[in-house]
């Protein structure tokens, strides 16, 4: 299905948040949507993007998209307008919430736009459950995070969720320095009946795949999406 583009927003120097006019948007958080570049050979015009929208009763699909440059889809994309049309699936993918009745503490650890599905399944998360909501957050520097200033407006107004910036190339104020391994680690001591979803860089979801094995969690009670 062909939908027009309404809206862009340069959410950081290399990620830009694209919204498309499509009226409520069936889907369950964590999918994606696979976009078709009309230009290229099939095989090489398909991208999967994870829906940043809220919830499926918006008015606009949201997608948050980083700039490959050495790519075949992005630089194209980034030269679209509002007013322009994109071509995408429907709701694809089983990267979803899970045992919604345990009352455990859910974390989520994202790198990079591994956060946008986030946004749902966080959403998601404070209306099936009464659990803890963690985000352990990764990124270089400040100005990548992400909708920071939702993260940080959340955190304020729901006791239950927590926010842990991380920054692996500068030190700032309310961020911590480093890696998320260490961070999420920390708040899975003791917790065995805790859910953890990751999405983000390859290198990261594998390092967390092994680093959650060592903690003893097994594979019902993690869910892993990873992209480079």
């Amino acid at each position: 299905m062909e939908y027009r583009i309404s809206r862009i927003i340069q959410e950081s120097p290399r990620v830009r948040r694209f919204f498309l006019d499509t009226g409520a948007f069936d889907f369950n958080p964590g999918q994606f949507v696979v976009l078709t570049h009309p230009d290229l050979p099939f095989g090489q015009n398909q991208r999967s993007y994870s829906i940043a929208s809220l919830n499926s009763k918006q008015e606009e699909l949201e997608l948050c998209i980083v700039l490959n440059e050495k790519g075949s889809v992005t630089p194209w994309l980034f030269q679209k307008k509002v007013g322009e049309m994109l071509d995408i699936s429907l709701a694809q993918g089983t990267f979803n919430l899970k045992n919604e009745g345990n009352s455990g503490p859910i974390v989520f650890v994202a790198t990079g736009t591994g956060v946008a599905p986030f946004r749902s399944m966080i959403d998601a998360s404070f209306k099936n459950s009464d659990a803890e909501v963690h985000l352990v957050f990764g990124n270089r520097i400040q100005e990548d995070i992400l909708y920071r200033d939702h993260w940080e407006t959340l955190q304020l107004e729901n006791a239950r969720f927590h926010f842990y910036p991380v920054l692996s190339r500068e030190e700032a104020l309310n961020c911590h320095f480093g890696y998320v391994h260490g961070i999420y680690e920390s708040l899975l001591i003791g917790q065995t009946d805790a859910r953890i979803y990751v999405c983000g860089w390859q290198d990261m979801c594998k390092e967390a795949r092994e680093r959650l094995k060592l903690l003893g969690f097994n594979r019902k009670q993690y869910a892993f999406e990873q992209y480079d």
